[in-house]
């Protein structure tokens, strides 16, 4: 599945939700400020190939994520891309993805008259924008993990909820659906699986993401489904991405301020 301009639906890639990836932690402790950081390792979806690395850095606000730096990484665990996230709606926050191994670049900024989504597949294309639609039930990027924080209850009682997820590729946002799939165990540790897929006729096109959360603590634990980083082909990873509970600890300002100032490069 790719994204680009001019291909049908049925190739649009969706945002990961680890993304949303990911996308994920535990709310921190009322604050001035406070920084949460945490690791994922993504592998070819059912198989054991590595395909990049993930090191999220979140800013908490008086207890309230304000901020979150992502950084991707190679093998050798130099960064390729970066992802950052700004809060200003919880779930429709503002982010920029920058992929060096491509110069992709896409997300929704805000501006003087209002929000744009933007997306530009490389150096070579012009940057397609537009303004951001505030439809009902609006969803995000990262947002979809807010999103499912704030209706965990409904989720679980097995009520499947209708939400409009973007994507920045088409500059618009689709019709998808949420609900609670299964219980399962993931590290030992008990979990719950939400699916995310397209609802209507078009989500005949289009696999499903699964995502687990864990069950105490409401965080993401795991992604299965289509990433929104790309293989050197140009098609977009089918990625099942795991976010260890043990790998989450404190952190400080200077670790968001490497982040966002890590050089990026393509990996060799």
């Amino acid at each position: 599945m790719k994204e680009g301009s001019g291909r049908p639906i049925a190739a649009t890639a969706l945002m990961p939700l680890c993304l949303l990836p990911g996308l994920l932690a535990a709310a921190a402790p009322a604050s001035a400020d406070s920084f949460l950081s945490y690791v994922g390792t993504a592998s070819a979806r059912h198989a054991a190939t590595f395909l990049y690395g993930e090191r999220h850095v979140l800013r908490y606000h008086d207890g309230r994520l304000s901020e979150r730096v992502v950084l991707y990484t190679c093998k050798d665990g130099s960064a390729f891309a970066r992802k950052m996230v700004s809060y200003v709606d919880p779930l429709v926050p503002d982010f920029l993805l920058e992929d060096a191994a491509n110069g992709l670049l896409q997300g929704i900024r805000s501006e003087a008259d209002g929000r744009i989504v933007f997306f530009r597949p490389d150096p070579a294309d012009p940057e397609k924008s537009g303004p951001l639609a505030r439809t009902p039930e609006l969803v995000a990027d990262a947002g979809f993990d807010e999103f499912v924080r704030a209706n965990w209850l409904r989720l679980m009682n097995g009520q499947p909820l209708q939400l409009r997820f973007l994507v920045p590729s088409r500059l618009k946002d689709y019709p998808f659906l949420a609900q609670h799939l299964r219980s399962e165990s993931v590290e030992g540790e008990p979990a719950e699986v939400f699916r995310l897929r397209l609802s209507g006729i078009s989500g005949w096109f289009l696999s499903s993401v699964d995502v687990s959360y864990s069950a105490a603590e409401h965080v993401l634990v795991r992604y299965d489904g289509l990433s929104d980083l790309r293989d050197a082909a140009g098609d977009n990873f089918q990625t099942q991405i795991e976010f260890p509970l043990s790998a989450r600890k404190p952190s400080g300002e200077q670790a968001m301020r490497d982040a966002r100032d890590a050089a990026l490069k393509a990996c060799r």
